[in-house]
Order: structure tokens, then C-alpha cells, then sequence
């Protein structure tokens, strides 16, 4: 069977008065595509047992579920699948998937890419640092700093050293160093 695909869904511009009705008083939004399919009447016509999944004008997967209703797929095409990749996982897409128009299949990200990552999660992982060393150094600098305090103070400037001193041009293959306990 061939996928059925979507879309872009867009604001519908002509709504009638009853869609304007629950628009002003429920701050419900309508969606319709090129086509004129109306997305809340199509959610009606897709069968439950295939996966729906909203992707962008590159195939990049945004959204997936079983359940069309948990989906909004503005400024995104929607198509219902039927083979799913073993590994696919519809709670945590995270840009890591690729619909084009036939199948998903896992998306190769470039070294630039991997890069990229690299550096948020080292980012995260710096910020996450600096907010358990704060106080501890803050105890330290006036006197007032327990035995067990000193040695943690430590130890998390020693992992955010080895944070900072880690190469990133090798991405996805660094060696992320362990979070003190």
C-alpha cells in the first residue's frame, strides 16, 4: 500500500461561522493544506493501526504517532506509514529520521553536524558545572566550606577541565568524561 501524504497544513484563511465561533471563544486554530484538507475531518479518515508522521520540505522527521489527534502539523506535510523501521522510536524523533516519500530511514548527520552537537552537550554539560561549582567555590572563598564540599569542589573542576580539554573535531567518538557523584 502506498503512503498517503499531506500537506504543508497552513492557518485555514476561510472558516466559516462555526469554525469562527470556536476559534474566538475556544482559541482553536483550523489548518487545512493545499488541497483542501481540512486536518481536523482528515484525522477522521486515517486509519488507526499506521503510523502518522509530520516531516518538513526536506523529509525531516518532526513529529510521529499512532494517534493522528496528538499531532499539529503546521508548516509540516503529514504522512501515514505503514513499514516503520524496528528502531524508530515516535516519542524521541529529535531530527533523527528521514521520510522520503516512500520509507524512514535513519538520517546521517555530517561531521559538521556532529560537531554541532558536540559542542550544545559539552555547552550543557559546562553550564550544569558551573552551577554545582558556584557555591562550593563560594564556601571555599569565605572560610566556610566543609571537608566534603572541598573534595567535591574539586572533583567537579577536574571533570569541567577535562569538558573543556576534550576534542570535539572527532565527533560522535569523544570519550565524555564521567559526572562526578
Amino acid at each position: 500500500m502506498k503512503n498517503k501524504i499531506y500537506g504543508p497544513f497552513e492557518l485555514k484563511e476561510n472558516i466559516n461561522e462555526a469554525e469562527k465561533l470556536l476559534a474566538d471563544s475556544h482559541s482553536i486554530m483550523f489548518l487545512e493544506d493545499p488541497k483542501g484538507n481540512d486536518w481536523y475531518e482528515l484525522q477522521k479518515q486515517l486509519a488507526s493501526e499506521t503510523l502518522k508522521i509530520t516531516f518538513d520540505q526536506m523529509g525531516l522527521i518532526n513529529s510521529a504517532s499512532y494517534d493522528a489527534s496528538t499531532l499539529w502539523p503546521q508548516s509540516f506535510f503529514l504522512a501515514e506509514v505503514n513499514v516503520v523501521p524496528e528502531k524508530f522510536e515516535s516519542r524521541s524523533n529529535s531530527g533523527k529520521w528521514i521520510f522520503d516519500g516512500e520509507k524512514i530511514t535513519e538520517r546521517i548527520f555530517t561531521s559538521e553536524e556532529l560537531i554541532e552537537h558536540a559542542v550544545i552537550k559539552r555547552n550543557l554539560l559546562m553550564t550544569a558545572a558551573n552551577e554545582i561549582i558556584t557555591p562550593l567555590q563560594d564556601a571555599v572563598d569565605i572560610d566556610d566550606a566543609s571537608d566534603e564540599e572541598i573534595t567535591l569542589l574539586k572533583a567537579w573542576k577536574t571533570y569541567r577541565v577535562a569538558l573543556n580539554r576534550l576534542d570535539l573535531s572527532i565527533a560522535p567518538d569523544i570519550t565524555w568524561p564521567e559526572i562526578p557523584a
